[in-house]
């Protein structure tokens, strides 16, 4: 781990000034937190992209880490990115997503600093072995990955987040809110907003690690396993509140969580 931190750091010295895309989550906290180290809090800005497929505690999480790290933060708001080539919520609704995110997070760099900041974002090594069409998207546009090209592991980038004292060390993974609903349906706002409601409602329980998949009318609870017993104890609150949202039925995945869950239905 040693060795590959140490690629990174020279990796990111070479880079100048760098704009990190950042979520707020683990990874792009961590390369955020490493390039300022590295560069100085004056050659690293922070890009945040708001949409309807954002979940707000995210943005205002983003908003309060790169405060702490003392960055400048920009939060691009883009209420058109459900377009037409992303409204039916298609197998490859994730390259034309960040396609059109990282394309205005260029256009932005270009407008504002003259193109000066190389564009960087946090895919690790271990993305690589899972179905994201957006990497190539982010291939396309020439943007740079600094952990998957220093070959830096999500294990590596946790430890090494706990070592730097970053509160994202040992937080859940998340992503957009298009992945709970089946591929191929329409993507609307009102749906959207159940599914964020529904899973902020959940966490607010306990249940940090969750999601809500949405088939129609029935919601469908993925929790670690070793939370399943517990969330049962809660069923009548959380039926009673997933159904006030609007769903029909609330059922809860025996299987537990699993990251990319909708990519086994394609």
């Amino acid at each position: 781990m040693e060795e590959e931190y140490s690629k990174l750091r020279n990796y990111l010295k070479e880079l100048s000034q760098v704009a990190v895309a950042f979520s707020g989550g683990v990874d792009s906290s961590f390369l955020l937190k490493v390039s300022v180290e590295v560069l100085g809090v004056n050659n690293v800005i922070a890009l945040t992209a708001r949409s309807q497929l954002t979940f707000e505690e995210e943005i205002q999480r983003a908003k309060e880490i790169a405060k702490d790290i003392g960055v400048e933060h920009m939060i691009l708001d883009m209420p058109d990115v459900i377009n037409e080539k992303i409204r039916d919520n298609p197998k490859d609704r994730c390259y034309h997503c960040k396609k059109k995110i990282f394309t205005s997070f260029l256009k932005l760099l270009e407008s504002e600093f003259d193109g000066k900041p190389i564009l960087i974002e946090g895919t690790n090594l271990d993305d690589m072995g899972s179905y994201r069409p957006g990497k190539k998207a982010i291939e396309e546009l020439g943007i740079r990955s600094p952990l998957m090209e220093c070959r830096m592991s999500k294990e590596m980038v946790r430890s090494l987040s706990r070592d730097l004292g970053l509160p994202t060390w040992d937080h859940p993974s998340q992503s957009c809110l298009a992945t709970r609903f089946p591929y191929g349906g329409e993507l609307t706002e009102e749906d959207l907003r159940k599914v964020e409601k529904g899973e902020t409602y959940l966490k607010k329980m306990g249940f940090q690690e969750c999601r809500l998949r949405i088939h129609g009318s029935i919601a469908r609870i993925e929790v670690p396993k070793s939370d399943l017993e517990r969330l049962i104890c809660y069923s009548s609150k959380v039926v009673q509140n997933l159904k006030s949202l609007g769903f029909t039925y609330v059922t809860l995945d025996m299987e537990g969580l699993r990251s990319g869950s909708m990519d086994q239905l394609m």
